[in-house]
């Protein structure tokens, strides 16, 4: 009883979402080098140069980190890098390509959210560790990194090679912050408030349409994580009446945005009329499984045919992954 929209579709939809505010996709589809290319004459253009750029920040420029670290820029990066995969879709919101991330072969062969970018030119840079030794051959003038949980000699090693600026926890969940905090270490504050003010313009839309369409029927989105292991969390992009898609919760629906563990009792005490499912790669198994538990089959929304399954992007509260889930969750609701 499950239902797959086509992730192309959605994909190609969120790049269309920022064609009114995007001058330049070439910047956000085409390999690194000719992503400099552009921006450089895009500066050029603008007559402020790498003394200003788009906000008109005068270098060196000191940004504080979420560490509490004063970084010191010396000129509007160029080349960037991260190893962090959020922090990665937040910088292709704002036009700008990394030269390396971490995981990226992974990514970039299995992340939904990535539909319809060209990265070909991202080169990886490990999926547990950051190869130093391939980072220094790169030659960053950023290193972008979430979370505080590296040692000061992980910081020292990497700032070796580049200026690193570290993230905080509240960004992990929020990426109108998180694009915003970027923004400043790149200089684009400017596009990332076109972004947000696109996304936000495109919410109140697609809120207007469920409403019309959906009063009182309820709708959950969990992810599988492993058997018996469903989570979920309160992300008001989904939920909220006023800025989100404006989804109708069952009782009993958390309101942590932090991801927590719930049962299939709690599913099936929530009994809702839809079910968005986030299945990562590699777990269709899970699914499989799920699809034959006579508990499951008992779900109202399952008998309705009105499962629907997202991949591992529809988990993640990232930017990309974000517009990822409510393009696909708008498509699926109005399609019927």
């Amino acid at each position: 009883m499950k239902k797959t929209i086509t992730v192309a579709a959605a994909g190609l939809l969120s790049l269309s979402l920022l064609t009114g505010c995007n001058n330049s996709q070439t910047a956000v589809t085409s390999a690194q080098t000719d992503s400099k290319a552009e921006a450089s004459i895009e500066t050029q253009e603008s007559g402020k140069g790498q003394e200003n750029g788009e906000a008109g920040i005068t270098y060196p420029y000191v940004y504080t980190d979420a560490s509490g670290r004063e970084i010191t820029i010396e000129k509007q990066p160029q080349a960037v890098v991260t190893d962090y995969l959020p922090l990665w879709e937040t910088m292709l919101l704002l036009d700008v390509v990394p030269i390396a991330a971490s995981g990226a072969e992974n990514y970039i062969a299995t992340w939904d959210a990535f539909e319809g970018y060209d990265l070909s030119g991202v080169k990886d840079l490990g999926a547990k560790e950051v190869n130093l030794e391939l980072l220094a051959e790169l030659e960053p003038d950023m290193i972008l990194h979430q979370g505080s949980d590296m040692t000061n000699l992980d910081i020292e090693n990497l700032e070796k090679i580049a200026p690193v600026a570290v993230f905080g926890s509240d960004t992990k969940m929020d990426w109108r912050l998180s694009l915003r905090e970027v923004a400043k270490v790149l200089n684009k504050e400017a596009k990332a408030e076109e972004v947000i003010t696109q996304v936000n313009e495109k919410l109140t839309k697609s809120r207007e349409r469920l409403a019309e369409k959906y009063k009182g029927q309820t709708v959950v989105q969990f992810s599988v994580m492993g058997e018996d292991k469903y989570f979920v969390a309160y992300r008001p992009d989904l939920y909220d009446k006023e800025t989100g898609l404006g989804l109708n919760l069952p009782e009993g629906f958390t309101k942590a945005r932090n991801y927590e563990q719930i049962s299939m009792e709690s599913i099936v005490q929530m009994n809702p009329d839809y079910i968005f499912m986030n299945v990562f790669d590699g777990d269709e198994a899970l699914m499989e499984a799920l699809e034959q538990n006579s508990v499951w089959k008992s779900l109202k929304a399952v008998q309705a045919g009105h499962v629907y399954r997202l991949d591992g992007s529809g988990h993640a509260p990232s930017a990309l992954a974000t517009l990822y889930t409510v393009d696909f969750i708008t498509d699926a609701l109005t399609a019927e």
